[in-house]
């Protein structure tokens, strides 16, 4: 309703032995208003962003792609992309969702603009539209029951979602509170395959955000910038300057393939094979 779409992701990657490591960004900016994540097998999940982004990154700004249009042609792209790898590879699956806004259709409440979320699964990658205020996941993360039951009230309590939709006073605030409600669950209950380190993500009509859940912790207490939205900087927050505060920061994160080959060979691993 606020104009925006919103996705998050962790940021845990299993190696071939089953090894876990936080070190991989799943969500990506593809395009003009599009945004990208991917999950399964990690060396084909890039070469889906690399396509999107070949296939979204209009040069021209004053196009945009139609997210009708994405969600009718990507399925093709995706099985030719998914096809070029061995069945090694396939065999780690591969799971895409896509986040836009439309470049010209609106809400109806005043003038915001619709939003729309897809999902394509291997090997069909037919295309799944999630409803407004519906859970829509990929990868094994999204059946962890803490975080999952925290969504699914989001989409079917109204009174508890009233309580995030205040947080708009700020823009993009409605979007971090449910980060920084899933960052503490995550925080407790330290579920394996799930990282507590997260990446946000708002696709508005004419930004792509991409921000960290950075944040300190005094106490039993999450301290966040102020507003908590898109627009503050975490690193000129209060918090950040406070010596007493445990600060909750984001490790070294791999953006492509070869970033991932390169920081998993200087720990001595691979990222043959690797999920995400």
């Amino acid at each position: 309703m606020f104009g925006y779409g919103f996705g998050l992701s962790d940021i845990c990657v299993t190696l071939a032995d089953e090894t876990e490591v936080e070190c991989l960004q799943k969500l990506h900016p593809v395009g003009r208003y599009v945004a990208a994540g991917f999950a399964g097998d990690v060396e084909i999940g890039f070469a889906m962003i690399d396509e999107l982004r070949r296939l979204c990154d209009l040069k021209d700004e004053r196009l945009s792609c139609d997210p009708a249009s994405i969600a009718a042609g990507w399925p093709a792209a995706a099985r030719r992309v998914f096809g070029g790898f061995s069945p090694e590879n396939q065999n780690g699956g591969s799971d895409i969702i896509i986040i836009s806004a439309h470049p010209q259709e609106n809400t109806g409440i005043g003038f915001s603009p619709r939003s729309y979320v897809h999902i394509f699964r291997s090997p069909e990658f037919d295309a799944e539209e999630v409803p407004i205020h519906k859970l829509g996941s990929i990868g094994s993360g999204s059946s962890f029951g803490p975080c999952r039951g925290a969504i699914e009230r989001y989409a079917s309590d109204n009174s508890h979602r009233m309580m995030f939709v205040r947080g708009e006073s700020t823009s993009g605030g409605m979007g971090s509170m449910l980060g920084l409600s899933l960052t503490d669950i995550l925080i407790r209950t330290e579920p394996r395959w799930v990282s507590s380190h997260l990446h946000y993500c708002w696709v508005y009509r004419g930004k792509v955000i991409l921000k960290t859940n950075d944040h300190g912790r005094k106490g039993r207490w999450s301290v966040a910038e102020l507003g908590v939205g898109v627009e503050q900087n975490a690193a000129s927050s209060a918090w950040a300057q406070d010596a007493d505060a445990e600060h909750f920061e984001m490790p070294a994160i791999a953006a492509s393939w070869g970033e991932l080959v390169e920081l998993l060979d200087s720990r001595g691993a691979t990222a043959r094979l690797c999920r995400g």
